[in-house]
């Protein structure tokens, strides 16, 4: 996801921050309630009590990542999804060119996932050079990675056209109901309903790319100076994903991290939906794992 809310792409105009803060509370309810973690999050739920499936290795960097998920033995319900990364993927990694969008690394999810959770696979993104974004087009500068967690399969995800100044373009501009529009700066704040509270997108070609979608940052933007932060993203009227994005700083630097973030009223299909991120290493393997988790069961209300 490059050139997060940049021009002329993606962006958030300068003149926006004063319509963010002059808000009510009640507009901006983006929460992002971060919780120490002095170990895994597997952890504190025995071993012997959780069954755990694991994707296919995927090489990244000097080593490999994988998709993992844990289920309640007793329930059969899921505990934990997410990526694990060995210290090796951590290293060694591409130095892309400046301003050019790096590959989409497709990590399988085991079957298992595709059951139990509404996500279909997982992309990553390495972004050696960070993007432009945020209040000053500046906070995303940093080396980090993007971590899609896909509501939709591969092949649909690689049908999200380029914006081409063309019809087919006003599928990027189709949010999920409702939200509310604002007209200066014409930007989009969620009021809730099918997407969650407090989150902003720009209009037209902001926030887009192909074979992604638009993204959506959260409000206010007290995740900043960056480190991670939770982002959505939508395409023809649907959350497509669910994005936690991260600096390698962060992930290299032993994280202990969970958060909660923020959730849809409404849901179009049933299922087990997450409502925490984690970031944290795994003390016996030194593995990194970012992960979501605190699965709740949704009921479908179709929009």
């Amino acid at each position: 996801m490059e050139n997060l809310f940049t021009m002329p792409k993606k962006i958030i105009v300068l003149g926006s921050l004063f319509l963010l803060f002059s808000c009510s509370q009640d507009e901006m309810i983006y929460t992002d309630l971060e919780q120490n973690v002095s170990s895994s999050l597997t952890a504190k739920w025995s071993a012997d009590k959780l069954n755990v499936f694991k994707g296919p290795k995927v090489a990244i960097g000097n080593d490999s990542a994988r998709s993992w998920i844990s289920v309640r033995k007793d329930t059969g319900l899921p505990y934990e999804i997410g990526i694990e990364m060995t210290p090796g993927a951590l290293t060694g990694l591409p130095d892309d060119t400046p301003g050019v969008e790096g590959p989409t690394i497709v990590l399988p999810l085991h079957i298992k996932a595709k059951q139990l959770t509404p996500f279909k696979h997982i992309g990553l993104n390495w972004q050696n050079h960070g993007h432009g974004g945020g209040p000053t087009n500046t906070e995303f500068n940093s080396p980090h990675f993007d971590f899609h967690f896909y509501t939709i399969s591969n092949e649909e995800r690689l049908a999200i056209p380029d914006w081409c100044s063309c019809p087919a373009d006003a599928a990027f501009n189709i949010y999920p109901p409702t939200t509310m529009t604002t007209t200066n700066p014409p930007i989009t704040i969620t009021t809730g309903s099918y997407m969650p509270l407090g989150y902003v997108t720009p209009p037209g070609q902001g926030a887009v790319y192909g074979q992604m979608g638009k993204h959506w940052l959260p409000i206010p933007f007290n995740y900043l100076p960056f480190s991670k932060v939770m982002v959505y993203g939508t395409y023809n009227g649907k959350i497509v994903f669910v994005e936690p994005m991260v600096t390698l700083e962060y992930l290299s630097a032993n994280p202990a991290f969970s958060a909660l973030y923020s959730q849809p009223e409404l849901f179009e299909k049933a299922g087990n939906y997450p409502t925490k991120y984690n970031i944290y290493r795994d003390a016996k393997t030194g593995n990194t794992k970012i992960t979501l988790s605190d699965f709740f069961p949704r009921v479908a209300t179709p929009n």
